[in-house]
């Protein structure tokens, strides 16, 4: 994934010149779609796909780090097949979403964080990198940051002054509602309590990928906090490829967040079932789609077709590969960015020979 399309994931950047530099110098424009590692037409293609719908093969559709025409394409594909449906960050919107539904909570947007918090408390297991340009973005001053930013979990934070040690990340849930409650007797978080005494908008700042029990415990006592003591504000700390855009599109034409499968009936919801690993179980065939990144982990299925990114790596292990247009180089595009409160459009820079995702989907149906 593209440095600076991440930062709009994460950070809702968009002052970056227009994405000029996400044209990569080393894009593939000779990439040749592929038959079981032998170069291929695209009719030729299109036909080996087709048998496999007209065979009523069940198929499992995963990866979706596409742009919003793609993942709405790909959604109808799925619906008339009858196949199931995940995104390759499944399990961390699952883990939020789960939780969510249940506690609720008071979800900001990365602009808000930045022009309107005085406090902001990382809990769970973060990324150093991905906090240190955190903090870079967020522009505050020297001070403000080691003064107004704090981190709860097992791991240090290099990056940042208040690193607060828990070993067991199921007691940080009461660290934190005793540091509300100003009755915390641990020397450690004497610090924090006094800041959340002063704070006016603190936010806590939640990665979800942490876990589920985790993200579930964390919610509980926000909803515990929020209903009791003070108002604060929750951050999800997600959304890599285009995951929000998912979301929206998934909500948009199931009613559901993630992981559904279209039968006779309808349409079911079930995350625990239909996610890749145990989708594999029972099925043969995986379509996995990424036109945004060409660096995503592929759970292999007996039979694996990846529609996506020209300068995929390993093509020939898959049975079948097509390469399409990439979002922001050789194609227009719209993302959302991962607080749901923004898009981007991604402008074609160059031409290629390539189909875009929407077009194949198309000659599909």
């Amino acid at each position: 994934m593209r440095l600076n399309l991440e930062d709009f994931f994460w950070f809702g950047s968009t002052v970056e010149k227009n994405f000029v530099d996400t044209l990569e110098k080393d894009y593939k424009l000779n990439s040749s779609p592929l038959i079981r590692g032998k170069k291929a037409s695209l009719n030729e293609v299109i036909k080996e796909i087709k048998k496999i719908f007209n065979n009523r093969t069940l198929t499992h559709f995963d990866g979706l780090s596409c742009d919003q025409k793609s993942l709405n394409s790909i959604f109808n594909l799925a619906e008339k097949n009858r196949s199931s449906l995940n995104h390759a960050e499944s399990e961390e919107i699952n883990n939020f979403y789960s939780a969510f539904q249940k506690y609720g909570g008071s979800l900001i947007s990365y602009n808000e964080i930045k022009r309107r918090s005085d406090l902001i408390i990382f809990v769970g297991s973060f990324d150093d990198f991905q906090v240190k340009r955190f903090v870079n973005k967020i522009d505050w001053d020297k001070s403000k940051i080691n003064n107004n930013i704090f981190v709860i979990g097992k791991k240090k934070i290099e990056s940042l002054k208040n690193n607060l040690k828990v070993e067991n990340l199921s007691d940080l849930g009461g660290h934190i509602l005793n540091c509300f409650k100003n009755v915390s007797n641990k020397k450690q978080f004497s610090k924090l309590q006094k800041s959340i005494m002063y704070s006016k908008y603190p936010v806590i700042v939640i990665n979800s990928k942490t876990g589920l029990i985790f993200t579930e415990h964390v919610l509980r006592v926000l909803a515990l906090i929020n209903n009791n003591l003070k108002k604060v504000r929750l951050f999800r700390f997600n959304g890599s490829d285009n995951s929000s855009g998912f979301v929206n599109s998934c909500v948009t034409k199931t009613g559901f967040p993630s992981a559904v499968s279209f039968n006779d009936w309808g349409v079911t919801y079930n995350p625990t079932e239909y996610n890749a690993k145990e989708q594999k179980k029972t099925k043969k065939t995986q379509f996995f789609f990424s036109n945004l990144n060409q660096n995503l982990k592929v759970e292999k299925f007996k039979e694996n077709i990846f529609i996506g990114h020209p300068n995929l790596k390993n093509k020939e292990d898959f049975d079948i590969y097509v390469p399409v247009k990439t979002p922001g180089i050789d194609v227009d595009g719209i993302v959302v960015r991962s607080d749901g409160a923004g898009v981007l459009k991604l402008g074609k820079k160059i031409n290629s020979n390539y189909i875009e995702l929407n077009q194949l989907i198309n000659q599909l149906m």
